[in-house]
C-alpha cells in the first residue's frame, strides 16, 4: 500500500540550534527535550484528572481506552501489542510498562545503534528484540511505507510535533496518540506515563512507576537539602558568534526536573519568557543583559564540551553572578543531556547518579571544568 507524502511536523531542536546530526532526520524530535508557549485548545486523556491521573484498570479490563487530545479523540479498542513510539520519551515509558516498542526514533546520545542504555537495557530485562529504527526524509517527513511495514495497533507520540495532515494519514494505519495539549509538550513525566499507561492498559503500573520514581527524586531533595531555594537558570553552552544565552521556560522538562530536586525557577523568568519567539520553548538572554536574569546556579547543555571552555572565556558571560562564583553546571555528555533533557521513569533512576554530583559542585561553586 502506497500512502502520500505529507507536510512534515515541525522539526525542534533542543536548543537554540540544532544539536547533532539525528536532528537533521528526526521529526518531532527536541532538546532538549521540548515545548511550545501557546495551546492548541487540547484537553487530557479521559477519565483523568488535572494531572492525567487515570482510574485504576489493567490489561484487557481497561478496554476499549477512549483519550482526548489535541487533534481530536482515540479510540483504542484492545490492548496494542505492537507499539510504535514517535519521538522522546514515549518509548521508554511504553517498555517501562512491559511492551517492547516495535519502532522507534533514534535517541539523541543514543549509542551506535541508537539507543540511550536505560531503554536498551528494559528490553534485554523484558527478552525482546531492539525495535527498528524509524526514518525520515531530508525535510523531516515521516516513512509511512516503513511504519505500514510494522503493523502497529498503536503509535504514540505525546512529545512530538505530529501535525493535523501526519495525524490522519498515521491513523489510517493504525490509532494514533499525538500530544494532548501543545506540539512538543509531553505533560510531566508523571503525566506521560500515567496517559501511556492507560493507552496500554496499565494504569496500575503506571501508577506504582511513578511513585518510585517521585520517590527517588525526594531522596535526592532530603539528601541534598542545599538544593532547596537555590534559584537557577536552564540553558545552552555559547557558540563562536552568540550574541545571547539560550534559556528554557518553565515547562520544559529538564527544568521541571530541577524543580522536582528542590531548586527553585529563576526569580527573572519574565525576562527569559519575553524573549521567546513564536512557539519555541527557549528564550534568548543578551549578553549585555545576563546581569538581569537572577540565580543562584546556571546549568546548560553543551553539544561539544568545547563550547564549554568557549562559553567560559567569554568577556561578558563569565561576569554573570553564577559564572564569575562557579555556580554552574555544564552537561557535555549527550547521553546525559538526554536523560536529563526528556525525564522518563527509566532515563531519571539512571541520571541522578551521574546528574547530582554535578549539580552538588553547582552549588558549592566548583563548576564543570572545561575539559
Amino acid at each position: 500500500m502506497s500512502l502520500p507524502t505529507v507536510v512534515p511536523a515541525a522539526s525542534p531542536t533542543p536548543a537554540p540550534r540544532r544539536p547533532a546530526k539525528v536532528w537533521t532526520r528526526v521529526a518531532g524530535l527536541a532538546v532538549a527535550a521540548a515545548l511550545v508557549l501557546t495551546g492548541c485548545g487540547g484537553t487530557a486523556a479521559s477519565g483523568s484528572d488535572g494531572e492525567g491521573k487515570s482510574e485504576k484498570k489493567t490489561s484487557s479490563a481497561a478496554f476499549p481506552v477512549s483519550i482526548k487530545h489535541a487533534h481530536g479523540t482515540t479510540e483504542i479498542p484492545e490492548k496494542p501489542k505492537r507499539v510504535i513510539a514517535v519521538s522522546w520519551m514515549s518509548l521508554d515509558v511504553v517498555a517501562a510498562l512491559g511492551t517492547v516498542p516495535v519502532g522507534v526514533d533514534e535517541q539523541w546520545g543514543g549509542d551506535k545503534d541508537g539507543y540511550n542504555p536505560w531503554f536498551r537495557t528494559q528490553v534485554e530485562k523484558l527478552g525482546g528484540e531492539l525495535p527498528e529504527i524509524l526514518n525520515y526524509g531530508d525535510a523531516g517527513e515521516m516513512d509511512f511505507e516503513q511504519i505500514l511495514s510494522l503493523d502497529p495497533d498503536l503509535i504514540i507520540g505525546l512529545y512530538s510535533g505530529i501535525s493535523d495532515v501526519d495525524y490522519k494519514r498515521l491513523s489510517e494505519i493504525a490509532p494514533t496518540l499525538p500530544y494532548l495539549e501543545k506540539p512538543f509538550d509531553g505533560g510531566t513525566w508523571q503525566n506521560m506515563t500515567r496517559t501511556i499507561g492507560k493507552a496500554l492498559g496499565e494504569s496500575d503500573k503506571a501508577e506504582a512507576l511513578v511513585t518510585d520514581v517521585e520517590g527517588q527524586l525526594a531522596t535526592v531533595a532530603k539528601e541534598n537539602p542545599q538544593f532547596k531555594g537555590k534559584t537557577f537558570a536552564y540553558g545552552v553552552a555559547l557558540t563562536p558568534g552568540s550574541t545571547e544565552v539560550g534559556m528554557y521556560v518553565p515547562y520544559d522538562p529538564r527544568v521541571r526536573l530541577l524543580t522536582e530536586m528542590g531548586f527553585e525557577n529563576t526569580p527573572s523568568m519574565k525576562v527569559i519568557t519575553d524573549t521567546v519567539k513564536g512557539t519555541n520553548w527557549y528564550g534568548g538572554v543578551s549578553l549585555e543583559k545576563l546581569d538581569t536574569v537572577e540565580a543562584d546556579v546556571f546549568v546548560a547543555w553543551a553539544n561539544d564540551p568545547k563550547e564549554i571552555g568557549y562559553s567560559l572565556k567569554d568577556p561578558l558571560f563569565k561576569r554573570w553572578a553564577p559564572i564569575k562564583t562557579k555556580n554552574y553546571a555544564f552537561v557535555k555528555d549527550a547521553t546525559l543531556g538526554m536523560a536529563t533533557s526528556g525525564p522518563t521513569v527509566l532515563s531519571i533512576p539512571w541520571a541522578m547518579e551521574r546528574y547530582v554530583p554535578m549539580l552538588v559542585d553547582a552549588v558549592a561553586g566548583k563548576g564543570t571544568p572545561a575539559s
